[in-house]
C-alpha cells in the first residue's frame, strides 16, 4: 500500500463507507484536507451557506436512504453551528459521519486564544455522537479511523465524529484502512423463548413502532397479523405498517385502550409517550426489541423481557417461536378506536384539510420532511404513509428549524419526491440553504405555512395566561415570493386546502427548488390528544 496522508485516509474511509458525496463548508484548518478532496473525483461536495446546514443535509441524506453519510466543518464556531444538527441527528438515529478540524497539536490546552480555539472540543463533539476520535498522533490514525468507520456502520444509528488538526491532516500515516467491520448483538434464544410466551399469552397486547424498525416492515406486519395486534407510532416509525392496514392507529387513537393494555411491544422505539406520559402499573409488561442495549434495559419495573438485536431478524425469531394458534380478529376493535379518535379530532379542521391535501397531492414514496410547526404536528395523527422512510423527523430533538435543510439533503439523496412541511418561524433559521440547493440543481419542495408567529407558542401563551398576554411570538415576515426570486426558486401561493392541493403536484413536477407560501391563521390545539393525562396508573388526569 502507498503510503498516505491522514487526509487522504479519510478520504479513503469516506470511500469504503459508500460515502460519495461530503456536506461541507471548507475553512484554514482542513485545507489540507479539502486538497485531498480535489483528486477524489468519486466523491462530490456540496458546499453549504452555514455549518448547520451542512449537517443538517448530511441528517436528512442518511435518514432517507439509511445508509452512513458525512459532514465536514472547521473547529470552534464551526463544530458549536453544527452541534444543532448533530443533536437532532443524535436523536433521529442517523448515520452521519462528523469531519470536524481542530486547532494545531501544540496549542491545545494553552487557552492562547488562536483562530476557533474551544477550550475542550472534544468534549463537545462526545455530546452529540455515539462516539468521536481526536488524532493528534499520525501514527494512530488508521487505528483511529478504523474504529469511527466501524462503530458508523454498526449497533445504534447515530453520529460519530472525527476530530484532525491542522498540523496532522497533511503528515504521512502508515497501516491500511479497511471496511468497516459490522457488529450486530442478538439475543439468546432463551430471550427470544421467554418473549414469544409473554406475547402468546397477552389479552391486550399493543404494537408500537419507531425508525428503528424501519427495515423491518415485513417482519412487523406478520406478527400484528399472526397474533392480532394493532401497532402504532407517533412519528418516527410512519410508513413501516401502511395507515391504510385494518391494523394500524395513529398513536393518540390507541389511548382509550392502554389501561387495558398488558403487553407493549417496542419495536426500534423508546415507547416514550405512553410509558412516560400515560402511566404504568404492575400489570404491564414490555418487551421491547431494540439494536440499543441501553434501550432494552431502560424499564426493569415493567418486569418485561429486552432483545437486542436488529428488529428484522429479532421479529423473525420471535414469528418463529410463536405458536401456529390463531387469535380473534382485531381489526373491528382496531375500527372502532379509529373512528372514535376521528370523532373526537373533527374540530380540527385546518389541521385535517390541509394534510388531506397534502395526502391527495403526494404519491405513495414522497418524502414528507417535518419541521417543528402546526400542520408537522398534525402530521402525525393523519398524513397518510405506506412505506417506511417517507417520514422524516429530528425525533426527541424536535428541532426548530431543521426542516429546510434535512429537506435539501434528503432530496439530494434520493430520486423520490421530498416536500418539507415548514411554517414562518423555522423556515428562516435554514432558509438561506435554498441557495445551496440552486446551486447544486437539487429538486426540494418547501411548503411554508405562514401565520405570522410562532403559532405554537403563541397559542400556549394565550392558553395559560390569556389572550393579551403574549410575547416574543409574533412575526414580522419578509416578502417570501421576492425571497424565493432572489434566490432563483419557483414560488407559489395558497391560502387555502385547495390551493395547495393544486400547487403541490406542480412544484414536484418542476425539475428545481420551489417554495409554496400558503397563508394561514390561527389553529386550534391538537395538544390534548398527544398528552391527554395519565389514564393508568396513580395520579390519573
Amino acid at each position: 500500500m502507498t503510503e498516505m496522508t491522514v487526509a487522504q485516509q479519510v478520504v479513503e474511509a469516506l470511500r469504503l463507507s459508500g460515502i460519495d458525496t461530503l456536506y461541507c463548508l471548507p475553512g484554514v484548518q482542513n485545507d489540507d484536507f479539502f486538497d485531498a478532496l480535489v483528486d477524489a473525483r468519486d466523491i462530490r461536495t456540496v458546499v453549504a451557506r452555514h455549518e448547520q446546514g451542512a449537517a443538517y443535509m448530511a441528517m436528512g441524506a442518511a435518514q432517507v436512504t439509511g445508509k452512513p453519510s458525512a459532514c465536514c466543518v472547521v473547529p470552534g464556531p464551526g463544530l458549536l453551528n453544527a452541534s444543532g444538527a448533530l443533536t437532532s441527528a443524535y436523536w433521529a438515529y442517523a448515520r452521519v459521519l462528523a469531519l470536524v478540524g481542530q486547532i494545531a497539536t501544540f496549542q491545545q490546552g494553552r487557552g492562547l486564544g488562536v483562530l476557533h480555539e474551544l477550550p475542550d472540543q472534544s468534549a463537545v463533539l462526545a455530546q452529540v455522537t455515539k462516539a468521536s476520535e481526536l488524532i493528534n498522533d499520525p501514527a494512530h490514525a488508521n487505528t483511529q479511523i478504523q474504529s469511527i468507520l466501524d462503530q458508523l456502520h454498526s449497533g445504534v444509528p447515530r453520529p460519530v465524529g472525527l476530530e484532525v488538526p491542522v498540523n496532522v491532516w497533511g503528515k504521512p500515516t502508515d497501516g491500511p484502512v479497511e471496511p468497516a467491520t459490522i457488529s450486530t448483538p442478538h439475543p439468546t434464544s432463551a430471550d427470544i423463548e421467554a418473549a414469544a410466551a409473554l406475547i402468546e399469552q397477552a389479552k391486550n397486547p399493543l404494537i408500537v413502532v419507531g425508525s428503528g424498525a424501519y427495515g423491518a416492515s415485513d417482519e412487523v406486519r406478520a406478527l400484528a397479523e399472526r397474533l392480532q395486534i394493532p401497532v402504532t407510532t407517533r412519528r418516527m416509525g410512519l410508513g413501516v405498517l401502511p395507515h391504510d392496514h385494518p391494523l394500524w392507529l395513529p398513536l393518540p387513537a390507541t389511548y382509550p385502550m392502554w389501561p387495558e393494555v398488558d403487553v407493549v411491544i417496542g419495536i426500534g422505539s423508546r415507547v416514550e409517550w405512553p410509558l412516560n406520559l400515560w402511566g404504568t402499573d404492575d400489570n404491564l409488561t414490555l418487551v421491547s426489541i431494540n439494536i440499543d442495549p441501553e434501550e432494552v434495559a431502560r424499564h426493569p419495573e415493567l418486569a418485561g423481557v429486552g432483545l437486542c438485536g436488529d428488529a428484522a431478524a429479532v421479529c423473525t425469531d420471535l414469528l418463529a417461536a410463536i405458536g401456529p394458534g390463531e387469535r380473534p380478529s382485531a381489526s373491528a376493535k382496531v375500527d372502532q378506536l379509529r373512528q372514535s379518535f376521528l370523532d373526537a379530532t373533527a374540530h380540527l379542521v385546518p389541521q385535517k384539510e390541509y394534510t388531506a391535501a397534502i395526502n391527495a397531492a403526494t404519491a405513495d414514496n414522497t418524502v414528507i420532511v417535518e419541521d417543528v410547526t402546526q400542520i408537522g404536528f398534525a402530521s402525525h395523527m393523519f398524513l397518510h404513509r405506506t412505506e417506511p422512510r417517507t417520514f422524516l423527523s429530528s425525533g426527541a430533538a424536535g428541532t426548530l428549524g431543521a426542516g429546510t435543510a434535512v429537506a435539501i439533503g434528503a432530496a439530494d439523496a434520493t430520486d423520490r419526491p421530498v416536500v418539507c412541511i415548514t411554517g414562518d418561524g423555522g423556515f428562516l433559521f435554514t432558509a438561506t440553504e435554498l441557495a445551496t440547493a440552486v446551486q447544486h440543481d437539487i429538486p426540494v419542495n418547501i411548503v411554508l405555512f405562514n401565520d405570522g408567529a410562532y403559532g405554537n407558542v403563541k397559542r400556549i401563551q394565550q392558553t395559560r395566561f390569556g389572550p393579551d398576554r403574549t410575547i416574543a411570538s409574533t412575526l414580522q415576515n419578509p416578502d417570501f415570493a421576492k425571497m424565493a426570486d432572489a434566490f432563483g426558486v419557483r414560488y407559489w401561493h395558497a391560502d387555502s386546502p385547495t390551493g395547495l392541493e393544486q400547487a403541490l403536484p406542480d412544484a414536484i413536477a418542476h425539475r428545481g427548488p420551489t417554495l409554496i407560501e400558503v397563508t394561514v391563521g390561527e389553529m386550534p390545539n391538537p395538544w390534548p390528544f398527544f398528552v391527554p393525562g395519565r389514564n393508568r396508573g396513580g395520579n390519573t388526569s
